[in-house]
């Protein structure tokens, strides 16, 4: 080949060469442009058109596969979850249900969520939320929420962030009540007290399964009494029930342990002053000795002296403002369980007041002549004591002009200083409502006492009486000894008039006023004194008196129309009040307390059946009352009486002790109940004249005999102690004596009359 054709076809292969190297350097350098500008232009894409055009290619695949992975990054870009998802769920509740009654003021909230949400648990009463949960789980949990009482509480969970994600629920909640303890504290004498809901009913629980039922007050306080308890420490809980949550109840509270002391402490002893001692109505110190723990109350008659805590097993009190005169000082013990023990033996007690002046007194009635006033002759005796700020301080010579001497000053501060130390409130005792008669001795004898002294007055008091009241009945012919005069009869007959004059009165006025008057007397059975406590005290009397007729009226009226079918008739009877004043004053001059009482203002009288038909069948036949069913109808008034004075008596001794209104109130109530109507069942038990004890005498001297002890028995128990106070005085000798005697006469009177008389005849 020559030269010029070898040079032609090197030229010829070398162009294609050069060619190909060229767009080899033109494809990479594009493919860079392309890998630096793909990520605008993807977005640009993506924002216009969700639908791609197809890839862009280039001469040479082989330039195109060596473009890197990471100039297409739009293949792995997370997409907006707008975009590609739906919206996120709401959280929910899942317990308690809605509606549902939760018996627990703390509990657990349970419900679900996504997992990327934080919820929270709003309060009900607004504030910080319940609880906050932040994980991935898709449950939550909220435990020990606490939720108040009420009949729709409101649970609402949010998420954080997004309010509108929310779910709520509504739920009844009444949580276990609380119970504190005794009345006074940890110690109780059968009562239970706490804090509940108000208006719900709580119903306290012991171990052995016993229960006692309170419903709570607007504030929520509550307090029900165990029956039947002995003595020890036992776990109270207590549970509730309102209107919302019935028929379902609240779970039980935590068990407190309470310590149970149902035994009364026995009678204090005064040991200063002692009886017959005089003490200055300025200021006396009343010492003695009692049961460890316990407080003390003396009273002076109607006034509520002072008050001091047992240390040691004595106590010491001190006080001034009695008015001046004789008192019985007694003193009444309450343990720390709230048990108040019987009234301790009364010493009657000379209060007087210092009017003479002591010589250094003397000295200061001639100032002028004195130059300089001594400190211990300027004030005087009372009202250094009554007033000390006054009159502690000497005062200058008075001049001539003055003229009122220093005894004199001192009497209206000495009153002043009663009446500061007496302020008067509704809530101060009265005697009317100290515990009676042996109760919480814990002895025996004196129910055995009480026994053999109504067998006594049963033997010499009672029967001698029967005895001479048949003696002048038969000496007389049967005629009675004197024929009563009418208190407020007509003196004119009633044919002197065309048309009989006549007053109409309503029904309920008399007997308002019989009842009223019935109640001064018996208030004035003991002392009284201008304070608030003796309204109280004359509420609490009426309140007695109107139950204790309500016995004696309502028991025989039933008895005679389902039992004897007879018809029983009301009798209002206005002598009944002499006896009821009759029985105040003794109680008062003798200084008997507890009192001895009457409070009986009517009887009951049968009259004849017209519901019996006569054997011709023509018209109605009268049955005319037996001896025997009067003497039964009587029988059951007694019966009554005595049995509402038992029952009195026992619940009285249940009750807590008299330390306000309400307590004074039911103590004073129940007294004059126990003390009127075993009062009344005595007296109308005395076999003389028209009374129900001689027509059960008439109908049976067995039964007759039955209720006398019984009654008696009862009355000598409550009156037990007048009974020491006769014993320790010394008298009660000369009163069997007396007694004794008197039965002698009337024994001597009925055999001379049944077997001397008719003898000589």
């Amino acid at each position: 080949m020559s030269a010029s054709a070898r040079t032609a076809v090197l030229s010829t292969s070398a162009r294609p060469r050069h060619s190909r190297s060229v767009a080899a350097i033109a494809a990479l350098l594009l493919g860079c442009a392309i890998a630096l500008a793909a990520p605008a232009l993807s977005t640009a894409q993506a924002e216009e058109t969700p639908a791609t055009s197809a890839p862009q290619t280039t001469a040479d695949e082989t330039a195109t596969e060596s473009t890197p992975a990471a100039s297409t990054p739009t293949a792995t870009e997370e997409p907006n979850p707008s975009a590609t998802t739906g919206p996120a769920p709401a959280p929910q509740i899942s317990q308690p249900k809605n509606g549902q009654f939760v018996g627990s003021n703390r509990t657990t909230v349970l419900g679900s969520k996504a997992a990327s949400q934080e919820i929270q648990l709003l309060s009900p009463r607004g504030g910080d939320p319940l609880c906050i949960v932040n994980d991935t789980s898709t449950s939550w949990s909220c435990d020990n929420v606490y939720l108040q009482n009420g009949p729709n509480i409101t649970l609402r969970v949010v998420v954080t962030g997004s309010p509108t994600l929310s779910a709520e629920i509504s739920v009844a909640v009444l949580g276990a009540p609380t119970v504190l303890g005794g009345l006074t504290g940890s110690e109780s004498n059968g009562w239970v007290r706490g804090t509940g809901h108000p208006q719900a009913v709580v119903t306290a629980t012991l171990p052995n399964g016993d229960t006692c039922n309170s419903t709570a007050d607007s504030s929520g306080a509550w307090a029900c009494l165990f029956s039947g308890l002995g003595n020890g420490s036992l776990n109270v809980t207590a549970s509730q029930t309102s209107s919302f949550s019935e028929p379902s109840s609240s779970n039980s509270s935590t068990p407190v342990a309470i310590v149970f002391d149902v035994t009364a402490p026995n009678a204090p002893v005064v040991t200063s002053p002692s009886a017959g001692a005089q003490v200055s109505v300025a200021g006396a110190q009343y010492t003695g000795t009692g049961e460890t723990g316990a407080t003390v109350t003396v009273f002076a008659g109607a006034y509520s002296v002072c008050s001091a805590p047992v240390i040691g097993g004595t106590w010491t009190c001190s006080a001034g403002g009695v008015a001046a005169g004789s008192y019985s000082v007694i003193a009444v013990q309450k343990d720390n369980a709230g048990n108040v023990g019987p009234g301790s033996t009364p010493a009657s007690v000379s209060y007087v007041a210092e009017s003479t002046p002591t010589p250094s007194g003397s000295a200061s009635a001639t100032p002028p002549v004195t130059p300089t006033p001594s400190p211990s002759a300027s004030p005087s005796p009372d009202g250094a004591v009554a007033a000390p700020g006054p009159t502690a301080e000497p005062s200058p010579t008075p001049g001539p002009g003055t003229t009122a001497p220093d005894p004199q000053a001192a009497e209206p501060e000495n009153e002043g200083a009663a009446a500061s130390a007496f302020p008067g409130q509704w809530n101060d005792p009265t005697r009317f409502a100290a515990a009676i008669g042996p109760t919480g001795t814990g002895s025996p004898f004196p129910w055995l006492q009480a026994g053999l002294l109504a067998l006594g007055a049963l033997l010499l008091i009672a029967v001698p009486l029967r005895l001479l009241a048949g003696t002048i009945s038969r000496s007389r012919g049967g005629r009675p000894l004197r024929a009563l005069p009418s208190l407020a009869g007509r003196n004119r007959v009633r044919e002197e008039y065309e048309v009989a004059p006549t007053v109409r009165l309503n029904r309920w006025l008399p007997g308002g006023a019989a009842l009223l008057a019935a109640a001064t007397f018996v208030m004035l059975s003991g002392p009284i004194v201008d304070q608030p406590a003796y309204l109280r005290l004359l509420v609490a009397v009426i309140i007695g008196l109107v139950l204790v007729n309500a016995v004696a009226i309502l028991v025989p009226l039933w008895w005679s129309s389902r039992v004897l079918r007879l018809r029983g008739t009301i009798t209002f009877l206005p002598r009944y009040l002499l006896l009821i004043a009759a029985a105040a004053i003794a109680s008062r001059l003798f200084d008997i307390h507890p009192a001895l009482l009457f409070g009986l203002l009517g009887s009951i009288t049968l009259t004849a059946a017209t519901d019996a038909v006569s054997p011709h069948g023509a018209h109605p036949a009268a049955a005319e009352p037996t001896t025997a069913q009067r003497g039964q109808l009587a029988a059951v008034r007694v019966g009554a009486l005595a049995a509402f004075a038992v029952l009195a008596w026992s619940l009285g001794s249940l009750l807590p002790a008299a330390s306000d209104f309400v307590t004074s109130l039911a103590a004073e109530t129940g007294n004059t109940i126990v003390l009127a109507a075993i009062g009344s069942a005595v007296l109308i038990l005395v076999p003389v004249g028209h009374t129900s004890g001689r027509r059960i005498l008439s109908w049976s001297p067995l039964v007759w005999t039955g209720l006398t002890v019984v009654t008696y028995g009862i009355l000598f128990a409550a009156l037990s102690p007048m009974v020491d106070q006769v014993q320790s005085a010394g008298t009660g000798l000369t009163l069997w004596i007396t007694a004794a005697t008197f039965a002698a006469v009337c024994a001597s009177a009925w055999a001379w009359q049944r077997f001397v008389t008719p003898a000589q005849r």
